[in-house]
C-alpha cells in the first residue's frame, strides 16, 4: 500500500510500505485524513516521532475492511472515524473516560505510532466510532481532531447558555470551538488576523469578530471589554500560542472567567499571579479529547450543528502542497487528503 512518510532529513514523500497485518486489530480503508498544524510541529521538531521513516497523520475516517474474530460492536463495511489515543484501559483516567491523560498510554496514532496518511490503517476496535450516514468522511476525519478538541475544551470550561466566549484563532480547531460554543447557547466573539477569516468565523456562528490591526494583541483585552459591555468575557479559548495572545485573552476575562490553552506552543506565559488572584480567574490546559468527546462531536455533526470548513481536498500525492499552504497560512478552514 502507499503512505505519506516523514524521513530523518525532514523530507515528506509518498512511498510504498508493507500492508498491515490484521492480527487483533481492525483495518480501516482510509477515505479521508485531515492535514493539521500538528504535522508542521512534527516536521519542525517540536514533536519528535519515535523512529524514521514515520507515517504522518492523526486524523482519519474510512470503511472497515477487517475485524478480529469475536468483534460485535463494529462490522466490515461500517463507516467509521478513528479516535487516536490508545489508552491502557486500566488506569484511573481510562476507567473514568479521560483517555487523553492515560498514565500508561499504549500509543497515539500519528504521534508515536504510524499515522493515518496511508491506504489502510490498523486500529484497535475500541478506537472506532460509527458515523451517521449524513456525516461525510472528510468531516469525520476533521472531527477526529478539531471537532473532539473543541468539545473537550468546552466541557473542561463548563460553557453555559448565555455565557460570553472569545475564540482566539480562526483555524481548524477555532472554527469548531465557535460552532460548539454557539450550539451550547453562548455568545461568541472571534479574534482573527484578517477580515476574510473574520467572515469565516461569522459564517461558523460567531456573533462578532475582532480583527487584529497594526497594534496587534496590545489592545485586544480592551476590545474584548468593548464587546462585552465593559465586563470582559466569561471564557477565552487560546489557539494562537504566543505570549502576547495568551496574556491578552487572560486580561480580557471577567471575574471568575476561565482561559483554556489549547494550541501547542514553544512560547511561555509570564503573568503576575495578582492578575489571577484579584479576579479569581482560572487558566488551564486542554489536550485533544476523550473518546466520548469525539462521540459527541460526531453526534452534533449528525444533527447539523458541527461541520468542517474545508478549504481544499487533495490526493495523497499532493500532500506537500497541502503542508506548504498550511505553513504559509493560506488555508481558510482545513485541508484534507481524500482517497
Amino acid at each position: 500500500m502507499r503512505a505519506v512518510v516523514l524521513n530523518d532529513d525532514k523530507s515528506v514523500n509518498v512511498v510504498e510500505v508493507d500492508d498491515p497485518q490484521p492480527a487483533d486489530v481492525a483495518l480501516v480503508q482510509t477515505q479521508a485524513a485531515g492535514v493539521c498544524g500538528t504535522e508542521l510541529h512534527i516536521l519542525d521538531g517540536m514533536l519528535e516521532p519515535p523512529a524514521y521513516p514515520f507515517v504522518l497523520g492523526h486524523e482519519g475516517a474510512g470503511v472497515v475492511s477487517y475485524v478480529p474474530d469475536g468483534t460485535t460492536n463494529i462490522a466490515v463495511g461500517d463507516r467509521v472515524a478513528i479516535y487516536n489515543f490508545i489508552g491502557c484501559g486500566r488506569c484511573h483516567w481510562c476507567r473514568t473516560g479521560r483517555e487523553e491523560v492515560c498514565r500508561n498510554l499504549r500509543g497515539q496514532i500519528g504521534f508515536n505510532t504510524d499515522g493515518t496518511f496511508r491506504d489502510v490503517v490498523p486500529v484497535p476496535v475500541d478506537n472506532l466510532i460509527k458515523l451517521p450516514d449524513n456525516v461525510p468522511f472528510e468531516d469525520a476525519a476533521i472531527l477526529s481532531c478539531s471537532g473532539m478538541t473543541a468539545v473537550h475544551a468546552l466541557r473542561l470550561s463548563n460553557v453555559a447558555l448565555g455565557d460570553s466566549v472569545v475564540v482566539d484563532g480562526v483555524g481548524g480547531v477555532g472554527l469548531m470551538v465557535i460552532q460548539a460554543a454557539s450550539a451550547a447557547g453562548a455568545r461568541v466573539i472571534a479574534i482573527a488576523d484578517t477580515e476574510t477569516k473574520g467572515e469565516l468565523a461569522r459564517q461558523a456562528g460567531a456573533d462578532d469578530s475582532i480583527i487584529l490591526d497594526d497594534k496587534g494583541y496590545d489592545v485586544v483585552a480592551d476590545k474584548i471589554r468593548d464587546h462585552t459591555g465593559g465586563a470582559g468575557s466569561d471564557h477565552f479559548f487560546e489557539l494562537v500560542g504566543t505570549t502576547a495572545s495568551m496574556l491578552a485573552g487572560i486580561r480580557g476575562l471577567d471575574r471568575h472567567g476561565s482561559a483554556v490553552i489549547i494550541g501547542y506552543t514553544g512560547q511561555e506565559l509570564h503573568i503576575n499571579p495578582i492578575e489571577l488572584v484579584l479576579s479569581e480567574v482560572s487558566v488551564r490546559g486542554s489536550v485533544a479529547a476523550a473518546k466520548q468527546d469525539l462521540e459527541t462531536a460526531i453526534a452534533l455533526a449528525g444533527k447539523g450543528q458541527l461541520s468542517a470548513q474545508i478549504d481544499t481536498r487533495y490526493p495523497m500525492d499532493d500532500v506537500n502542497v497541502a503542508l506548504d499552504r498550511l505553513r504559509r497560512r493560506e488555508v481558510n478552514g482545513r485541508n484534507v487528503l481524500v482517497w
